[in-house]
């Protein structure tokens, strides 16, 4: 049974659908962005379920940050499931103009990030021999993008993270999986396609809809699965590869 859980990039987009369902549910949410900026407006969402959300600052891809984060959390509380959320878009941009930088803020905000929460999970995790791992991943990250390369190769190593996690804790109640959304109606999307795209795309609160029912089994998938959620249903499941 969950009764806590941290999500990071919880501030906007899937990250806030996410926290304000499981909080309206009577779950407890460590609320985690990398600054305090959108955090009225995401406060002004939650409604019955404010009670049971507690923020935090941190920048996911750097270490010492998320060796506090947990540290800071667990000395209040166990965590049952930590969702990987937080990410980054980027620009629309070819391969061959693409410069350095780009390409290694990327790895670090949408691998390493994932890298490093997961690290510090799976302490948590094997200690209690117990523990729920989601890694958010993307379309992008099951099939390239063009013009979006940095982006979908960053996307598609989360997805090995996943797998290597499953399969090195055999021994313990510990479960991991890989969602990978299609297009959704976020700043993102609007940043990168324009307003007229985004809204044609499903909501992040039916991703987290369908999120929350990988959770409870409502919807069960084998562990270490990559679900892809798309057009407004689950669209696909792929299990995880064998040794």
């Amino acid at each position: 049974m969950i009764e806590s859980v941290l999500i990071t990039g919880a501030s906007r987009g899937l990250g806030l659908a996410l926290t304000v369902k499981f909080a309206e549910n009577g779950i407890r949410v460590f609320a985690v962005s990398r600054t305090r900026r959108h955090w009225k407006q995401a406060m002004s969402k939650i409604k019955s379920g404010a009670a049971q959300v507690t923020w935090f600052t941190c920048d996911v891809s750097k270490e010492f940050q998320v060796k506090a984060l947990f540290q800071k959390i667990l000395r209040t509380s166990p965590l049952d499931l930590v969702i990987n959320n937080a990410g980054y878009g980027g620009r629309l941009e070819t391969i061959d103009k693409t410069p350095l930088g780009e390409f290694e803020r990327h790895i670090g905000q949408n691998l390493c990030s994932v890298f490093l929460v997961s690290k510090y999970a799976l302490r948590v995790f094997k200690k209690e021999k117990r523990g729920f791992l989601i890694n958010v991943s993307s379309m992008a990250g099951t099939r390239a993008v063009p013009k979006l390369a940095a982006y979908s190769a960053s996307k598609f190593a989360v997805a090995a993270l996943t797998q290597a996690a499953v399969k090195e804790n055999p021994d313990i109640s510990f479960r991991a999986l890989t969602v990978c959304p299609g297009g959704m109606n976020t700043q993102m999307r609007r940043d990168l396609f324009g307003a007229e795209d985004a809204a044609k795309q499903q909501t992040p609160e039916f991703v987290a809809d369908k999120i929350i029912e990988l959770v409870d089994g409502t919807f069960p998938v084998e562990n270490g699965a990559c679900v892809v959620i798309r057009h407004s249903k689950i669209w696909a499941v792929m299990p995880m590869p064998g040794a």
